[in-house]
């Protein structure tokens, strides 16, 4: 009873639409601005829209939303949203301003871009308690890095099964054998 949530997508073109007519207001919940293209992460989302766009919404995490309240209407068949009360973009800044950025700047065509939204409507007397709280973990996650991506190819999948069958020669002067551990990914 705390809130309702919603899962749907949101088209390229209409979110660089949104964030040119609200801006930065978007996102005032949310923990960072705009980092520029800078960063790989958000050169990565450019190079997804241009070389890429039809693979975006696979690539990408998508958003994380909240508003205050939620209007629908019946259109062609299918329910889509009318109005949103206080709409906050709180994790997805830097998807949203790159493909705005995308569009404004580099005149990209975003017809193919699609994004995934996890809206979650807050009722206003719990907004200052419940909003913060979903930008902050919606935020939170632990560091990948680069070593992490290649765990599961076939080179480490089968490193790992020969640790796990074949035993270590013993230690000098123990009878006792023990297996290798190899740590195919971290923290296994």
């Amino acid at each position: 009873n705390a809130y309702k949530a919603y899962l749907m997508v949101i088209p390229g073109r209409m979110l660089a639409m949104l964030y040119d007519k609200y801006g930065a207001r978007l996102l005032e919940q949310n923990v960072r601005c705009f980092l520029q293209f800078r960063g790989n992460v958000n050169k990565g989302i450019r190079n997804t829209i241009h070389n890429d766009p039809e693979m975006f919404f696979a690539y990408n995490n998508g958003i994380a939303a909240t508003a205050e309240e939620i209007d629908f209407e019946q259109s062609n068949g299918m329910q889509k949203i009318r109005k949103l009360k206080n709409l906050q973009i709180v994790n997805g800044g830097q998807t949203t301003a790159s493909i705005f950025s995308a569009k404004k700047k580099d005149r990209m065509n975003l017809d193919k871009i699609f994004v995934q939204v996890k809206l979650s409507i807050v009722d206003p007397e719990r907004s200052v308690e419940v909003v913060p709280k979903i930008s902050k973990y919606a935020n939170t996650q632990n560091k990948v890095n680069a070593a992490d991506f290649f765990a599961n190819y076939p080179y480490h999948i089968r490193m790992e099964e020969f640790s796990r069958r074949l035993w270590a020669p013993p230690k000098e002067g123990e009878l006792r054998q023990t297996k290798w551990f190899y740590e195919r990914a971290r923290g296994q």
